[in-house]
């Protein structure tokens, strides 16, 4: 009988080393009220999960081990999700695992931190009846399906707004021109006002009435000018910020 497709992926990953966009340490479990062999078997149940995740590359326990053994204080408690996210970081994986194996009540259970090295940080819990064998597997899969799935999502969420800079650089330079645009366009009506009543400010200017005419002409001109092309430049800018926009969309 062949092994099934799920067994022989998880073999694969196993035997191949693991880089640190994928690589995944699963801490060996605390355990609280709870016998040592109960506690790593769950721990086993929720590693062969772990494994199982299609993006995920999980650090064999020894290796783990061995690498808890040499960090020193690399791995002191930690109280906070930032904290907990730069050690995984320092160990030059992708998540973090942690486990606390509960025999509180009678029953047995897992509380799970998942940590990610970007910041994000998910947290489930999860009973492992021990009358039902092969239930700690299926509920430790799901348990970890609920917290592995929320990191995912998070960071295709900061991907998307961070990739959408240029569109709000674009947007803000295009309002800007168009309220300048505006401004001048303003300036040269009412220059264009002035000079339309007996002259304006050029009926006290005597002989120099025509170079007065003239100059204050000309500069309503050049203000309407730049008024039209600040107007032009601030649309380009602004479907230019669109088109990107919807460019970047996923």
């Amino acid at each position: 009988m062949s092994l099934p497709a799920s067994l022989v992926l998880m073999l694969l990953r196993m035997s191949a080393p693991c880089d640190a966009n994928t690589r995944v340490v699963l801490m060996p479990f605390e355990r609280l009220a709870l016998p040592s062999t109960d506690a790593r078997e769950l721990e086993d149940a929720t590693r062969r999960a772990v494994a199982a995740l299609p993006d995920a590359c999980l650090e064999s326990r020894e290796d783990t081990v061995a690498r808890l053994r040499g960090s020193g204080a690399a791995l002191t408690a930690c109280g906070d999700a930032e904290c907990r996210s730069a050690q995984a970081t320092a160990l030059g994986v992708r998540r973090l695992v942690r486990g606390v194996a509960l025999g509180v009540g009678g029953k047995r259970s897992v509380a799970l931190t998942v940590t990610d090295a970007k910041g994000p940080e998910t947290r489930a819990q999860f009973e492992a009846p021990a009358t039902m064998p092969g239930e700690a597997d299926a509920r430790a899969r799901l348990a970890l399906q609920q917290v592995w799935s929320p990191l995912v999502t998070t960071q295709a969420t900061k991907k998307s707004q961070g990739s959408r800079v240029l569109p709000k650089v674009l947007w803000g330079a295009g309002g800007a021109a168009l309220l300048a645009g505006v401004g001048f366009g303003l300036a040269a009506r009412n220059t264009e006002s002035k000079v339309s009543k007996n002259g304006g400010e050029c009926a006290t200017a005597g002989q120099s009435f025509a170079d007065c005419f003239e100059s204050r002409l000309e500069a309503g001109r050049r203000q309407a000018r730049t008024s039209n092309v600040l107007l032009g430049a601030g649309a380009l800018l602004g479907v230019g910020g669109t088109l990107t926009f919807i460019w970047e969309i996923p």
